[in-house]
């Protein structure tokens, strides 16, 4: 991923340089029901002790972020493997970090750039396994609109979650591989996605960045369509949503992490052998209509890493384009975000 130094985003390095202060949102929680069943497939085999996991997801209802972990749920995945999960959502990737930092959420489902920000201001995160590579991000704009693409948007509002979030990266990002300077647009921080569709269908904004998913959302509603994928337009490696955490938990609990990346694997993989149900329960724990779901998955699903490989050139783009985005002095070396304790 290239971005160029006329990038500069002081203000991100003010949002990143906030990861441990106290969070600005309230998470929700929901616990996974029913106790852990022993393994006793054979004679020899032990009964499995349950360990207690809070895994924090940076999107609730995202598809990407907040699916395996709601179909280990409905499933009983985590409970087969001995895993006691609290799974906890948030709405932005700072909220997030600092939650992890702070010792209340031991896991998270996350971004590379959230690992990889993290790690530029010396806060102990690593990323140790992958859920999804390529970046669906998106230009996503009113339902009228002339927009076509992130070439297009001069002199126009465009929405983002908050300042150092994946989408204002992405904002930045594109408009630069467009030709595009940041000082002609207005960046609107718009917090949650529900906020952010609702400027949009209000004409508070021309358009906004977030996961394509949420393009199909405001189409089927009549506010909204996609007008370009932002990868299409940045080109490179990425590694869009990892699992995260300290390194000193990821040394102390190998065992249980690797149960944890095994329901991950066991729950990807069951999600692209069974297209319907997981379509069903996207429309019920993510408030999905029938065809928002279907073309979600449709766009997605293929998409999703089974093996938890994870693109360390994707992550080293990110730490990269940290000076010049003003995010941090230097990047970060690689060891600092990465750990390939459960890679291979």
């Amino acid at each position: 991923m290239k971005i160029s130094p006329r990038l500069a985003l002081g203000s991100v390095a003010v949002a990143v340089l906030g990861l441990t202060a106290a969070c600005s949102s309230t998470p929700s929680a929901s616990e996974s029901s029913g106790s852990a069943t022993p393994d006793t497939s054979t004679s020899t085999t032990q009964a499995m002790e349950t360990v207690s996991i809070n895994l924090g997801l940076v999107q609730g209802q995202d598809f990407i972020h907040a699916m395996p972990a709601r179909v280990a749920e409905e499933k009983g995945f985590f409970t087969d493997a001995g895993l006691d999960v609290t799974v906890i959502d948030f709405t932005s990737g700072s909220d997030l970090t600092k939650a992890i930092a702070g010792g209340t959420v031991d896991v998270g489902a996350a971004t590379g750039l959230d690992a990889v920000a993290a790690a530029a201001h010396d806060v102990d995160i690593q990323a140790f396994w992958g859920i999804y590579g390529p970046s669906p991000m998106a230009l996503i704009v009113g339902a009228d609109s002339t927009i076509t693409g992130f070439a297009d948007t001069a002199g126009t509002k465009i929405g983002i979650s908050r300042v150092g979030s994946l989408t204002d990266y992405t904002l930045r990002a594109a408009l630069d591989a467009s030709g595009v300077s940041i000082d002609d647009v207005t960046e609107v921080p718009l917090g949650d996605p529900a906020t952010t569709m609702a400027a949009l269908a209000n004409g508070d904004v021309d358009g906004f960045v977030l996961p394509v998913t949420f393009a199909y959302i405001v189409q089927a509603q009549g506010t909204g369509k996609l007008a370009e994928v932002a990868g299409d337009v940045i080109g490179g490696p990425d590694q869009f949503a990892i699992l995260m955490a300290p390194s000193t938990y990821i040394a102390d609990n190998t065992d249980t992490l690797k149960r944890l990346t095994d329901v991950y694997t066991q729950t990807i993989e069951w999600m692209q052998a069974n297209p319907d149900e997981t379509v069903a329960i996207a429309m019920d724990k993510l408030g999905m209509s029938d065809s928002i779901a279907q073309g979600t998955y449709d766009q997605l699903m293929s998409n999703f890493t089974t093996d938890g490989s994870i693109d360390v050139d994707g992550l080293a783009a990110y730490a990269s384009a940290l000076p010049s985005l003003g995010i941090a002095d230097t990047s970060p070396d690689q060891s600092a975000y990465f750990n390939d304790a459960l890679q291979g």
